[in-house]
């Protein structure tokens, strides 16, 4: 059995039978998570620390899996960003010492790992970013304030991204593992978020947080480009694994409350839904998880707004349905919700595709 099937079948057998109260409700279901752990499904990709090999063909499969099996977009984010913070973040640029006290922990889902960039009122743009790191005698201060943290509530230690100097107003970022016991660190209230339960949202905030040195996630470098610019660019590639195992339950719900006069939409979405598949399964393989290139961040954003456009399809055969299934309505906004997060990011982008077209015409 390969590991999608086996994450597939924890997923049914955990996971879906509740799935109607986790869509629903905003409690975390910490004993399926410790489950999830116990059974070996929080360490992909994480071998070099008793976790489980997986290329990034493979993490497609079975993000695209864990999806589809629980039917709860949702829980999938939370795993997905389980697994994106530790083979994204912390194995690429940990010291062994590091490493070695985190990421073995993290294989076995005793614990959760969280990056904390955005701020409030400011996103996550570099420019507006205002936490400042300190040097000190023994080693860094931490003050400032962050939010949106998906996995906040969860995590055991959170990666914070903050200022360490600034060279003719220039800020340089430096990138920090701070434990979620560390004094002078509390968890505050998000922005209320209604959808994409049960994963959980939270902000912390900073006053005086004292670090040793050892706290430094020096192989980072400057992390605007290591962690924060590369963070994003996985996240968008390895979502689509997670929109294509949602948009396989849509399509399966669908199927249970539609006429049939709505046959020919019906077979049309999942005709897309298998390009889509095809199409953003090659681009995280091609670009090894990082789609950095033009060409890659060409398709990537075709392919988020190819995603969009198929939820617009989705939500009109759900008001066309015979019969009214609460659970696809709630699946239907989670997924249409999470689609719009950095719409406007795309759009901007586009734009500016767009405006070097028209130049090249004049």
């Amino acid at each position: 059995m390969s590991g999608a099937e086996a994450l597939s079948r924890f997923a049914r057998e955990h996971v879906a039978p509740v799935a109607d109260r986790l869509i629903r409700e905003p409690d975390f279901p910490y004993d399926i998570w410790k489950a999830l752990g116990a059974a070996g499904h929080l360490g992909y990709g994480l071998e070099a620390w008793g976790g489980t090999k997986a290329d990034q063909g493979q993490l497609f499969d079975l993000a695209e899996a864990l999806a589809d099996g629980v039917e709860v977009i949702g829980f999938a984010t939370s795993w997905m960003t389980h697994h994106m913070v530790a083979n994204g973040v912390i194995a690429p640029f940990a010291t062994e010492a590091q490493a070695a006290a985190i990421l073995p922990r993290v294989a076995r889902g005793e614990l959760s790992c969280c990056i904390a960039i955005s701020e409030p009122g400011a996103g996550a743009h570099p420019k507006h970013l205002t936490s400042r790191a300190e040097k000190t005698a023994d080693g860094w201060s931490l003050t400032g304030e962050k939010a949106w943290l998906t996995n906040g509530p969860i995590a055991g230690l959170f990666v914070v991204v903050a200022i360490v100097a600034e060279d003719a107003g220039r800020k340089r970022f430096g990138a920090f593992l701070v434990p979620e016991d560390a004094p002078g660190l509390t968890r505050t209230d998000s922005i209320r978020i209604d959808f994409a339960r049960p994963s959980g949202h939270c902000g912390i905030r900073m006053d005086g947080v004292e670090l040793p040195d050892e706290a430094f996630l020096g192989g980072a470098g400057d992390a605007v480009e290591t962690v924060l610019k590369r963070f994003r660019r996985i996240e968008d590639a390895i979502g689509l694994a997670t929109s294509s195992g949602g948009m396989a339950v849509e399509i399966r719900r669908l199927a249970s409350v539609l006429s049939a006069d709505q046959a020919a939409a019906l077979g049309g979405l999942a005709a897309d839904r298998e390009l889509f598949r095809t199409a953003a399964r090659a681009l995280l393989i091609e670009s090894q998880g990082d789609p950095a290139s033009p060409a890659h961040e060409a398709r990537l954003l075709s392919l988020r707004a190819f995603a969009r456009g198929f939820q617009g399809r989705v939500r009109d055969l759900i008001a066309a349905a015979m019969q009214d299934d609460g659970f696809l309505k709630l699946l239907s906004r989670d997924m249409t919700e999470l689609g719009r997060v950095a719409e406007r990011v795309d759009q901007a982008k586009l734009a500016r595709s767009g405006a070097v077209l028209l130049r090249s015409v004049d």
